[in-house]
Formats: structure tokens, sequence, C-alpha cells
């Protein structure tokens, strides 16, 4: 659909696949209506617009997300956001969120940034006290970043229960094949409840493994401070998709991503086998900036149109 000023659009947002108990706000733009599931039938739609997909380990509200898939309509769908460091969700005018158009991941969303210019960072960069700081060569451990187990972010890893815990395992097996170095794992402080640690208690490799105990100074919108405690003698980070990667990016930590589905995909090597490697090559990371800075929006922007119009044309 051919979108321009003159033209206003139906974007249905559904209670529960628009989460406002998750701290998330509707858009106050005309073209956007929020309704309730039994209303789903009475309002035509050009596009959807969620918090979050329908997740594997997630059958809260499964139903509301597979009714907005089976429609076979654009769906504009709101995450935390890519750069949250200093980010106060409690103050959503200056609070950026992720938007992308069918998904909210690195391979799955569409966020037309590419090749984008530095305006943006620039502008996100002064506002949230982002350091870029050089590449890290050194380091007294490998950093393990953890996730919800039932994320959404893990559907394609996680199928059942324990799935994340054995990935974890599977991974420190594999590091261990080409490094002595001590590991840390940090749980996602906000779901320490979530991770099954006694699935690891057994392990036996040549690391000595360890976790985290930097886990309380954090908020709902990012690790604070506590994070950066991990970060400060990591040689590596790891992850699957853990937004906190993102950060560990920022820091100069070079860092290993092993799914697609994570923004930091393009400045992040993919195999755990560069471990072997004392010092590892580095990443330009100058037109990942400007294409991270693309994926988020403040909500004013959002309630502006300027989002959807451009996501949508």
């Amino acid at each position: 659909m051919e979108y321009n000023k003159r033209v206003s659009m139906n974007i249905i947002g559904i209670q529960g696949a628009f989460s406002t108990e998750a701290m998330f706000i509707f858009p106050k733009h005309e073209d956007f209506k929020l309704i309730e599931y039994p209303e789903r039938y009475n309002h035509k739609a050009d596009a959807y617009i969620q918090t979050n997909v329908l997740g594997v380990m997630k059958k809260k509200n499964a139903e509301k997300y597979q009714f907005i898939l089976d429609q076979n309509k654009p769906k504009i769908v709101i995450e935390q956001a890519t750069f949250r460091k200093n980010l106060d969700i409690e103050k959503p005018d200056d609070y950026y969120f992720r938007v992308g158009l069918n998904h909210y991941t690195f391979s799955d969303g569409i966020f037309k940034n590419e090749k984008s210019p530095d305006d943006r960072w620039k502008q996100i960069q002064r506002e949230q006290d982002i350091e870029i700081k050089p590449w890290k060569k050194k380091g007294d451990y490998i950093l393990i970043l953890t996730q919800n187990p039932i994320d959404t972010s893990l559907n394609d890893l996680v199928k059942k229960p324990g799935d994340y815990e054995n990935f974890i395992m599977n991974t420190i097996n594999e590091i261990s094949k080409y490094t002595d170095e001590d590991i840390m794992i940090r749980p996602h402080p906000r779901f320490t409840f979530r991770f099954n640690k006694d699935t690891l208690k057994d392990i036996k490799v040549k690391n000595k493994v360890f976790f985290s105990e930097n886990l309380n100074n954090f908020n709902v919108t990012n690790g604070g401070e506590d994070i950066y405690k991990d970060f400060k003698n990591a040689r590596v980070a790891i992850s699957y998709s853990s937004n906190s990667l993102t950060e560990a990016i920022c820091e100069g930590i070079p860092s290993i991503a092993l799914s697609k589905t994570s923004h930091t995909w393009p400045v992040a090597f993919h195999t755990l086998e560069v471990l072997k490697h004392k010092e590892l090559p580095q990443f330009d990371r100058t037109q990942w900036l400007n294409d991270c800075s693309y994926t988020q929006w403040k909500m004013s922007e959002i309630n502006s149109g300027i989002v959807h119009k451009r996501l949508l044309k």
C-alpha cells in the first residue's frame, strides 16, 4: 500500500498481543486502534501492531498472536531498545523502543536501515551517554551472557524445558576444546529462577566454571551497573542472541553471537573456534552503529506517525 500524508490506515492492536502490562505504551497516532480480542472481526485492518512475537515456550496470548499471523497482514512489532544504556521505561516519551516490521530480531525483522547515515547514532550516543571503547585484547575469563530460557528470541533453539540449559552446557564443553580459560556464566538477572543451575553441576571440563554474583543492580530496561562489572575483565563475550552483546561490543569486548537473530551479527564472530586465538581480528563498528540506531524510536516519534509510515510505505 502506498502511504502518503493524505492516506490513513487502520493499524489494529489486540489487547494481550499488545502487552500494556509490560510497561509498553500503545501509540496515540490516529492510525492505531487497540481492541479486545472478541472485537477482532469487527475491524478491517491494513496492518497490526504487537509487542513481541508468538513464542514457542510462551503460551499466554498465543491464540491472539496466531490470529494476527493468520491474517497475512504487515505487523509492526515493538520490543525493548537495541541500545538500552541509561534508558528509563518509566519515561516513555524519551524512551527508545525497537520497532520492526514483522519481527524484532536482526534476521527476521525489516527495519529499512541498511547503510543508514550517522545522524541518529550521534543523537542516541549523546542522549544515552554511550562510549564506544577500543577493542580489548586480553581478559581474565570468557563471559557467557544467558537469556530468559523462555524468551521468544530463543524460538528456534528452545522447544521444551531444559533445552536452554543443555545449550549452555554444550557451549561450555565446546569452549573447553579451544581454551582452558575460566568461564563466567551471567544469568539473566530478572529470570534467575528460570535457569536450572543443577544441570551444570556435574559438568567436567578443564576450565574453572563459575556464576556471576553481580546480579543486583538492574532494572526492567537493562543490566544496570552490575553488568559492567562482569564486562570489566572479560576477554570474550558469548551468547545465543542476548541484547547484552550489544553493550559488550560497545565496551570493546570481542563477542560471539551464535544466532543470526542477534543484532550484533555483523560485528561478532559466529563460531567458538575463534577462542583458540588469544588476539582476535577487529571489526569496524561504524556502519553497524548507524544501522542499529535506525531500529529504535522514541514513543513521541511513533506517535507522530513517521515510524509506521517509514516501515509500511
